[in-house]
């Protein structure tokens, strides 16, 4: 290997195989980041009537934009006589001339892909899920189609490769949907799935018998879970996003239609999400790729309108009636009539519905609808009709045109071009996508357009400086992933403007990064970027450790000297700053060797969900370098890290010392404790140095590493800042003054004391190899945590806006207590929450309209997720006890869990029986806590020691939390959960419930009388 390569798409997940053998992997697909591809040449259209070309359905090149219509009446009866001037299509707002448009009519032989995507499912979603998939096939032609079944469980796994087979298709539909997720089937999500090792064994085989398509194809579903799990790692999204946009990305390279048809429960969506979503409709019409979004929820389509019906009119019992909610479960009845928690007080409101407002409709809009008609897909939700959506997916397959323009774009900035066909043919509807985003031609590596404007200042002469910013590469030598290098960039938070929001208590930074590898040719061999939205408490960006945003990527070099570009951008403050610098890869050496030595600034944990090779993981931790070679006077412990590279294991035990040198003396060397190795791999080392106060001075680290009579040396230098002089020098001039009067001699010799006396104590440092590199918080750390997450879960409820939203709730029983549920009810309601407090109104039942009190309805339902769960938990006279148990990612974001206990003396969680009779409990449960903004991710609460008279011998309940926004304000607001029960002796029930379609109260939208609505519709 001479050179820097761009590694194939299978070189990750190759090692990942290994991990299972060398100590140094894990075995998830790595993040691998592919460098630049070949461009694909646009072919160009074909006549009508024969079968689809293999191109894109929207590919953008420097002359021409080409597309595909899907054409039919209001009724669904397929247009197949369409001419030019039947359409008027505008891209950016500017009308363009078609120079072509034909049709593709019929079945094809083409190998069309199709790529199943199944999110976490609940019991009830999952069946629904099945069902609509095998509906979904049976609509597909026959011909021309390869198939491939992916799950978002942990990380995005790959349960079937492409395939034709539909039989074995639905075998893994059915993986995928099975209420057991954590299946001893599925394993750990550290282990390959055999769909995946095969997948491996796929790409590598370069034998005559492989098809060359068949590798192809491969390698894309490989590139996507690489790419997958590198921005699911970046913590910046949604799980379910990241794999989108890796699909998105990775499925650039291949031509034909490409379908992905995503399964979800919802999708929650606050800004920054919204704006993932927005770049993975451009991401994918630039790619050719239709997203299909299958809601598997059971809320029906109309439900939306039934709700503003039913606010405008202040619900059922007419404007200003009162809309009675449960205020005690308890005293209510609970479950199926019997016993349950009153969590949470809600009062009795009687409120005028006079004002209203909402958000634009596309902030209103599912994420998933975006998502569809962003792409051209079609959108289904489960429990409405199937007929029609199925129709139009089919017609989308079979029946459709391909229209051709040239765009006209002078300036490729990275904007969405949004593109509007406004049919002249009366009573036709067209079906296409949204638009792209203006991204100049490039290698094939797939320039994302935040990257846009950063790669215009990199390509200037004279780079801006207004953003001060440290870069890094670490030379790690040879992995099983190639020679391996680390970059690090590491931008202060000094240097980037925060927004405070008084409406969410949060703070946030927005901040875009570019970094590009270039050899000594100048040609572009690897690019990196990552797009950082941050929302913290505004006390945590003032801790130590968050005073960095750091964008940390490895990837495989050849020996040589690269030039490394780096720009970076910050939005809210609208300021760049970007730099050139050099470093050099060298030569794997033959015999033993060490990596460059990093000194650590931090270590991130990392949960096994989003594991993967990467070279700076130790154990539960990935070690963030600190490229800062000053550091602050008063420096204790300081933690190093690098790679040890042994001989093979024929040979003998290596032997590693490290000795550390000041102003040129040595404070000691010492032997360190080096784990057996077989001579698989490299072995990461982590040592601790641990003692006084390093004096001021400068420092030298040097680690040896000897085996079989070789040798091999590892430095890093840094100095310790301070009033003392850093270096040694005849005593005349040590410690001369610089204000220029003398120093007196009593001076100096203090000085000289001073400087000797702290060198003899750190002379005996300790260095060890850390046993658990994130160690569990301290006591007072837990204290800090919990009661900072204490004042902002007792505040919460006072800090919402005045909003309504739909809330859903799916009633199961399972008669054998044995998992064999049976679903029986789904409930629909809107929820207010007015003046923090909170009412409900039945809108349907069974899918038949209803205006049943929450009280009569004869199943579990929830009240007291807008407060009373929290207040239940973290109210000081609840006195409960907490206890960390485990880190852990919820949504893509770390999270830290503990566990509490509250005693039946303080207890407000009380159980009602037949008689309604309440009867306090004992509880315990778990809080999930987002300790960057304080907040409640997960609560749940469980019953103990039921008095058997109740008849309930469990109940629990368990809530999430996700950022919403609402106009333009992002909250953390209840997303779903479940109520479980178990009565008698074996039946169990659970009730599912989902929160929907947040919308905000307000004073500027007014209700119109019945004239003024005339006037307006008559002047419309």
């Amino acid at each position: 290997m001479s050179v820097l390569r761009a590694r194939s798409c299978s070189s990750a997940f190759q090692v990942a195989l290994l991990g299972l053998l060398v100590p140094l992997m894990s075995a998830l697909p790595g993040a691998a980041q592919s460098s630049a591809e070949p461009a694909q040449p646009s072919p160009q259209p074909q006549a009508a009537g024969s079968q689809p070309p293999s191109v894109p359905s929207i590919a953008t090149t420097v002359d021409e934009v080409s597309l595909d219509l899907v054409v039919r009446t209001k009724s669904g009866k397929p247009i197949l006589d369409l001419k030019p001037s039947d359409l008027t299509i505008t891209d950016n707002g500017s009308p363009v001339k078609l120079t072509d448009l034909h049709l593709v009519q019929g079945t094809t032989e083409s190998d069309h892909l199709v790529t199943l995507v199944f999110d976490r499912l609940d019991p009830g979603p999952a069946k629904a899920a099945r069902d609509l998939a095998a509906k979904l096939l049976k609509v597909i032609p026959d011909q021309g189609y390869h198939f491939a079944v992916l799950q978002m469980n942990g990380r995005l796994r790959l349960l079937q490769a492409w395939t034709t087979d539909r039989e074995t298709v639905m075998k893994a539909v059915a993986g995928a949907t099975s209420t057991v997720t954590n299946s001893a089937a599925q394993g750990s999500v550290s282990e390959l799935l055999p769909a995946e090792k095969q997948l491996i064994a796929t790409t590598q085989d370069d034998s005559l018998s492989t098809d060359f398509a068949d590798r192809a194809r491969a390698r894309l579903l490989l590139s996507a879970l690489e790419e997958s799990q590198r921005i699911l790692e970046d913590q910046h999204t949604y799980p379910a996003l990241s794999a989108l946009l890796a699909l998105s990305r990775s499925e650039r390279t291949i031509t034909g239609r490409k379908f992905v048809i995503y399964f979800a429960q919802g999708l929650y969506a606050d800004t920054d999400a919204r704006d993932a979503v927005k770049s993975i409709v451009g991401q994918a019409n630039r790619a050719g790729v239709t997203i299909c979004a299958i809601d598997t929820n059971t809320m029906n389509q109309q439900v939306g309108d039934k709700m503003m019906g039913a606010m405008a009119m202040a619900g059922p019992t007419g404007p200003g009636g009162a809309m009675a909610a449960a205020n005690s479960l308890g005293a209510s009845g609970y479950g199926r009539g019997q016993s349950g928690p009153p969590i949470g007080q809600v009062m009795d409101a009687a409120q005028n519905m006079s004002s209203f407002e909402f958000d634009s409709m596309d902030e209103v809009k599912s994420p998933l609808i975006n998502l569809a008609s962003g792409t051209g897909g079609i959108y289904i939700r489960a429990g409405a009709s199937l007929k029609k959506p199925l129709q139009q997916f089919q017609q989308s397959l079979t029946e459709y045109y391909e229209a051709a323009y040239v765009p006209g774009i002078k300036d490729y900035n990275g904007a969405f071009r949004p593109i509007e066909i406004h049919p002249l043919r009366k009573g036709i509807v067209v079906q296409s996508r949204a638009g792209y985003f203006a991204v100049p031609p490039d290698d094939g590596s797939g320039i994302r357009p935040f990257e846009v404007p950063l790669l215009s200042i990199l390509a200037q002469p004279k780079l801006p400086t207004g953003i001060a910013f440290r870069t890094g590469v670490l030379d790690l030598g040879q992995t099983p992933d190639g020679n391996t290098g680390v970059l690090a960039v590491q931008v202060p938070l000094s240097q980037v403007q925060v927004h405070e929001d008084a409406n969410t208590h949060l703070s946030t930074v927005h901040l875009s990064i570019v970094a590009q590898i270039r050899n000594e040719k100048g040609a572009l061999v690897q690019r990196f970027s990552e797009d950082v939205p941050r929302h913290e408490a505004p006390d945590m960006l003032r801790l130590p450790e968050n005073q960095f945003i750091t964008m940390q990527r490895h990837f495989s070099a050849g020996p040589g000297t690269y030039t490394l570009e780096t720009a970076v951008m910050d939005s809210m403050g609208n300021k760049t700053g970007a730099e050139r610098s050099t470093f050099t890869i060298a030569a794997t050496p033959h015999g033993p060797s060490l990596s460059d030595i990093a000194l650590v600034r931090q270590i991130e944990p990392i949960h096994a969900e989003t594991a993967s090779f990467d070279p700076m993981r130790y154990m539960n931790g990935r070690i963030v370098p600190e490229l800062n070679d000053e550091l602050p006077e008063g420096t204790k412990d300081l933690s190093v890290f690098f790679l040890v590279h042994s001989l093979p294991a024929a040979s003998g035990q290596p032997q590693l010392t490290m000795q550390i040198v000041r102003n040129g003396q040595s404070l000691g060397k010492m032997p360190l404790e080096l784990s057996k190795t077989d001579g698989m791999g490299a072995l990461p080392y982590l040592g601790t140095i641990s003692g006084h106060v390093f004096p001021p001075g400068s420092y030298k680290i040097e680690a040896t590493l000897t085996q079989d009579g070789q040798t091999a040396t590892s430095t890093a230098s840094f100095t310790v800042e301070g009033s003392i002089a850093a270096q040694s020098a005849p005593a005349e001039t040590a410690f001369s003054a610089t204000t220029g009067s003398a120093e007196t001699a009593s001076e100096r010799a203090a000085d000289e004391h001073l400087v000797t006396s702290a060198a003899e104590a750190n002379s005996a440092f300790i260095i060890a190899s850390s046993k658990d590199p994130v160690p569990p918080p301290t006591p007072n750390q837990v204290h800090t945590i919990v009661e900072a997450a204490r004042q902002r879960a007792l505040a919460w409820s006072d800090a919402l806006p005045n909003f309504f939203c739909i809330e859903v709730t799916d009633h199961s029983v399972d008669p054998s207590g044995e998992g064999d549920w049976h679903h029986k009810d789904t409930a629909i309601q809107l929820m207010r929450y007015v003046d923090r407090q909170e009412s409900r109104t039945t809108l349907e039942l069974n899918g038949q309209k209803s205006n049943l009190e929450a009280t009569d309805l004869d199943f579990a339902h929830s009240i007291g997720e807008f407060g009373g769960m929290f207040r239940l938990v973290f109210d000081p006279s609840a006195k409960a006890q907490f206890t960390w148990k485990e880190s852990d990612v919820l949504d893509g974001q770390p999270v830290q869990v503990f566990a509490f206990d509250v005693a039946l003396a303080n207890s407000e969680f009380s159980l009602a029986g037949l008689n309604a009779q309440q009867i306090p409990v004992a509880f315990h449960g778990l809080v999930y806590l987002d300790t960057a903004t304080h907040s409640i991710r997960r609560i749940t609460i469980t019953a103990d020691d039921i008095p058997e008279k109740l008849g309930v011998r469990a109940t629990s309940i368990s809530v999430d939390y996700t950022w919403v926004a609402i106009n333009g304000h992002d909250f953390l607001m209840p997303t779903r959960g479940a109520v479980s029960l178990r009565e008698g002796k074996r039946e169990a029930v659970l009730n599912e419930f989902e929160f929907r379609n947040y919308r905000r109260f307000g004073a500027q939208v007014r209700i119109l009388s019945t004239a003024e609505s005339k006037g307006i519709s008559t002047n419309n």
